[in-house]
């Protein structure tokens, strides 16, 4: 029982602790700005949040609220709250559209989504929210040191959004929904040629139209196929429809 009740104060004591933790801002906007910097380097990001957020709201007219606002929306990102790290970064880019790290807050917004996308493997809508905010980045801000990054992260978006398109697809073609289907495997050919998806949406748009007996356009896409990616499996199982 002593020992029990002996954990029970250890316990209540690290949580009255953790309540001490809280730091407010004091009045000098310099000193609390470098406090801030101090959570960010030792990796306490959600206090670094916390602490940011009270340091706009105490100095809102100081010299370093610009870059307060950009400390937070990257310890709001490496705390993995993502949609307040897009709401930040949308504001920044808003606020500061000649801010010199305008594009930083760009990549943030672009980066933010990008997270969501993991969590949401149905959904579409993160990642073309992503796709979106990153051709902004590259349109935009031509010079961003992020142009490589988010190229790449680009042509990733594009193959997931072709996959989805192929999933949907190949469904409605399993369910002889052939114009639905057609509909879909047409879009990944018009707006993801660079994605590895489009082998098989060639096949599969052959295979619809053949289907609608519309043997012509189903000839034009197995031909096509066949001209693109002659070693393909996709295109030997297209030769039918030649």
């Amino acid at each position: 029982m002593n020992r029990l009740l002996l954990l029970l104060i250890i316990t209540i004591g690290l949580i009255t602790g953790c309540g001490k933790e809280e730091v407010s801002p004091s009045d000098s906007a310099k000193a609390d700005f470098i406090k801030a910097k101090e959570y960010i380097d030792s990796g306490a990001f959600t206090s670094a949040n916390l602490f940011l957020e009270k340091f706009s709201n105490k100095h809102p007219y100081s010299q370093h609220i610009a870059e307060a606002e950009l400390l937070r929306m990257y310890a709001a990102f490496k705390s993995e709250e993502y949609i307040l790290s897009e709401t930040l970064a949308t504001r920044f880019v808003s606020n500061h559209p000649n801010h010199p790290d305008v594009s930083y807050a760009q990549y943030m917004l672009a980066m933010s989504y990008l997270k969501e996308t993991v969590a949401s493997q149905r959904d579409p809508t993160p990642t073309k929210l992503a796709v979106k905010a990153f051709e902004k980045l590259i349109h935009n801000y031509p010079k961003s040191s992020y142009i490589s990054e988010a190229n790449i992260h680009l042509q990733n978006l594009h193959n997931k959004l072709a996959d989805h398109e192929l999933y949907i697809g190949k469904y409605y073609f399993n369910h002889d929904r052939f114009v639905a289907a057609a509909n879909r495997f047409q879009e990944i050919v018009k707006q993801y040629q660079t994605s590895p998806a489009i082998e098989e949406a060639l096949y599969y748009l052959a295979a619809s139209f053949s289907s609608l007996q519309l043997t012509d356009s189903a000839r034009d896409n197995a031909i096509l196929l066949r001209h693109n990616y002659p070693k393909s499996e996709w295109s030997k199982k297209a030769a039918k429809f030649l």
